[in-house]
């Protein structure tokens, strides 16, 4: 346990190493040792989706009234962010779900509702600073590309009105828009309902205003969401926590077990190289294949994020993680050799001649070999075909 100040006031806040929040000892300390967060998720999630992806929403919420999790999500309801999988409201305890399309799979959705629940456990969350949400990223890019041409001084690239002008023309568009009677108002009435929707909505803006203002310098949209969203103050520990997760040593166990061990050493030499450079491509190309999410956060992070702490935190991370796997790749490989060997010496049956020892294959003088049988063996030898001097 560790204690955090957090100007006059102090909390507990147990958290794992490099920041990562450990969902699994937050929950299981609530909810009963024996509780398998992971478990529990993707039984729940089977529950309530078919084959194509598609969510009974219905049937999970009958059976998340059964489970343990009930005790962090109140339920479960449609998203209404396309492209978002999974979405929490920490008040409310709302988690809104998207159906999965093409080549997603249950266990990404559960990745991001774990992603989801560790900001519900995060006891710091209060206490640090507002930062712009993706509601607001999305509701100043849709109005920028719409009135680009009234917005935008084509000559300068420069925006023609301040940041309590745009805000006020974005928030007025999106009410004119969306409630019909807002325009039957009177010019004072909507002013106020305006002024109120800002006051209440955005909380930081002017980075709604620094939105606008690389727009107009023509950053792409998905650029500017990764890098207000990776350096948000609330994703540092759950992002670390991703890919604490992502990469855990099991996920690599689970990808070199489906390969030759010749082809477990390549990765394995790869990724330790990858590793020693960290950059962006190199670390992407070789890990991609265990996480595509993990590989994509990951780079995000290398390449957007303005913490240096955070970069270094998620380099000790896969690298502890690889570590530990490699320790019990390298536990097992003796056992693993020793198997080998006695598979490759152990004698035919049948009508067939035994074969030859370890011992056997040493005491031959391939300078003068005796018999056919030790020439072409000396052959194969030289020739680099396949035979085996161990066992």
């Amino acid at each position: 346990m560790i204690l955090i100040h957090w100007g006059k006031k102090q909390m507990w806040y147990k958290i794992a190493a490099f920041g990562t929040i450990d969902l699994q000892k937050y929950l299981t300390e609530d909810l009963g040792e024996d509780f398998d967060v992971e478990k529990e998720l993707l039984d729940l999630l089977n529950s309530g989706i078919d084959n194509s992806g598609k969510i009974f929403f219905n049937v999970l919420n009958d059976n998340l009234l059964k489970s343990k999790l009930k005790k962090y999500i109140s339920i479960f309801i449609p998203s209404d962010s396309p492209g978002t999988l999974a979405s929490y409201n920490r008040r409310t305890k709302q988690l809104k779900l998207q159906n999965l399309e093409l080549g997603q799979t249950i266990y990404d959705l559960a990745q991001n509702i774990k992603h989801e629940l560790r900001h519900a456990v995060d006891k710091g969350a209060n206490f640090r600073p507002k930062w712009i949400s993706n509601i607001e990223i999305r509701l100043a890019t849709n109005f920028f590309y719409k009135l680009k041409n009234i917005l935008v001084d084509p000559e300068t690239d420069e925006l023609k009105y301040d940041q309590e002008k745009i805000i006020f023309l974005m928030v007025f568009d999106l009410m004119r828009e969306t409630k019909p009677s807002f325009t039957q108002l009177t010019g004072d009435i909507q002013k106020i309902i305006v002024d109120k929707t800002i006051a209440d909505n955005i909380k930081r803006p002017d980075q709604v205003y620094e939105v606008f203002q690389r727009l107009a310098k023509g950053e792409s949209p998905k650029d500017i969401s990764t890098h207000y969203n990776v350096n948000n103050p609330q994703e540092y520990t759950t992002f670390l926590s991703d890919l604490d997760d992502l990469f855990s040593p099991q996920a690599f166990v689970n990808y070199v077990s489906q390969f030759s061990s010749t082809d477990q050493e390549k990765f394995i030499n790869e990724l330790r190289n990858a590793l020693s450079i960290m950059s962006q491509s190199s670390v992407y190309k070789i890990i991609n294949n265990i996480s595509a999410e993990g590989a994509n956060l990951l780079v995000n992070v290398l390449l957007f994020t303005e913490n240096e702490q955070m970069k270094r935190n998620a380099y000790k991370i896969i690298n502890k993680n690889f570590q530990e796997f490699l320790s019990q790749y390298n536990l097992e490989k003796p056992d693993q050799l020793k198997e080998a060997k006695k598979d490759y010496n152990a004698p035919r049956t049948g009508k067939k001649k035994k074969r030859w020892s370890v011992k056997y294959k040493k005491s031959i003088n391939c300078n003068s070999p005796k018999g056919f049988s030790q020439i072409n063996y000396c052959k194969r030898k030289r020739s680099g075909g396949k035979y085996k001097t161990e066992g």
